[in-house]
Formats: C-alpha cells, structure tokens, sequence
C-alpha cells in the first residue's frame, strides 16, 4: 500500500476522541459534549477532503486551496475549543470564548503568510486559558497523574512532529501528528469525564430485573 494513504488511514484515531464526547453526553447530558463532538466532525471531514490531495493527487470539489483554507482554520479552532472544554470551562464563558477565537483565527487565516501570527495566537490562547483555570489543572495531576501525564507527553509529541513535518517527510510526520494530537485530546476528555464524575456525580435511575 502507498505510504500515503497513512495520512488518511490516521485519521480514524480521532474516533477515540469522539468516543469519549459521546460517552460523556449519554452519561452526564451536557451540551459542551455535543458541541465539541459537532466540531470534531467537521474538523474530520475537512481534514479528509484536504489530505486526499496527498493520495495520487485526486481532484476534490471546490479546489484545493478552499479544503486548505478549512482544514487549517477548523483544527486550529478545535485544538483551543478542546482546551476549553478539557480544562472544564463552563458555559456560557465556553461557547462565547470559543466563538470569538474562532473568528479571529478565521479572519486571520483569510490573509496570507499568517500561519506564525495563528499559531502563536493559539499558543498564547490555550496558555491564558491554563492560567485561569489552574484548579483545575491541579486537580487533575493531584487526582489522575497518569492520565495528566499522558496528555501533557502527547501534546508535546503531537507539537514536535507537526513542527518536524514543515521540513520534511511531510507525510510521515504528518500522520504522526494526527495519531498524537486525536490521543491527546481523547486523555484530556477523559480527565473532564473523570473529575466530572467525581465532582458532580449524576443520579442514575438502576437497571430493574424484574420482566
């Protein structure tokens, strides 16, 4: 098989991510799962029809350029969208602060040569969230340290291989970043669905046996 078709085939680690939305939503009912599971399918989709350039170079509608233009601003919108909702931001502080980063990062992926502005944009988002919400983060090293651990060494290695794949192998590295950052985001729900249950646990009616 071509090694190209990997940048494809990765993609289906994001259904541990999308798993963990939907476990989340059954359980608990709550709409921030439901959200974050509606953008990661798009951002999927996007990410599918923008790759298929890579495999044999296969025509998609619209144009190469528009599946660049929303692959590139729907996963870096959903990478800070996912923050908010793994550090536990509340609504209506999740919908209205995911909102307006996804405008600005929209606008500014509509010029060119923005891509540094973007990324140091989303670093410094991401951060600023963190810093507000260190209880949380807290919490979870102080309550699920391996699982803490896990997502903090898979983001780190989900950022080296996309830094890594803008010089070389871009194919490669490339589908390594999507392996990495879909588990990141998988570990970091969890850490949500874990304290969630801990804190706010939910009143479950139990199975009868009776026919």
């Amino acid at each position: 098989m071509d090694a190209s078709y990997w940048i494809l085939i990765t993609h289906i680690v994001s259904l541990f991510p999308i798993f963990v939305f939907l476990w989340s939503y059954k359980q608990r009912k709550d709409a921030e799962s439901m959200f974050i599971f509606l953008k990661f399918i798009f951002c999927v989709t996007f990410s599918l029809f923008y790759h298929t350039e890579h495999v044999g170079g296969v025509e998609t509608v619209g144009g190469y350029s528009i599946w660049t233009l929303l692959d590139g601003y729907s996963s870096t919108s959903l990478i800070f969208t996912t923050t908010l909702y793994g550090l536990r931001v509340r609504p209506p502080q999740y919908y209205i602060t995911s909102y307006v980063i996804d405008t600005i990062i929209l606008i500014l992926y509509l010029f060119n040569n923005t891509w540094l502005l973007i990324t140091w944009l989303l670093i410094l988002s991401c951060f600023t969230v963190g810093i507000f919400k260190w209880r949380t983060v807290y919490r979870y090293i102080l309550k699920y340290p391996c699982w803490s651990g896990a997502t903090i060494v898979l983001g780190i290695t989900a950022a080296t291989f996309y830094s890594v794949a803008q010089e070389t192998e871009y194919i490669i590295y490339h589908s390594a970043w999507h392996c990495f950052i879909f588990l990141t985001a998988g570990c970091g729900s969890m850490l949500r669905y874990k304290l969630d249950e801990e804190l706010y646990p939910i009143q479950r009616r139990q199975q009868l046996d009776s026919i």
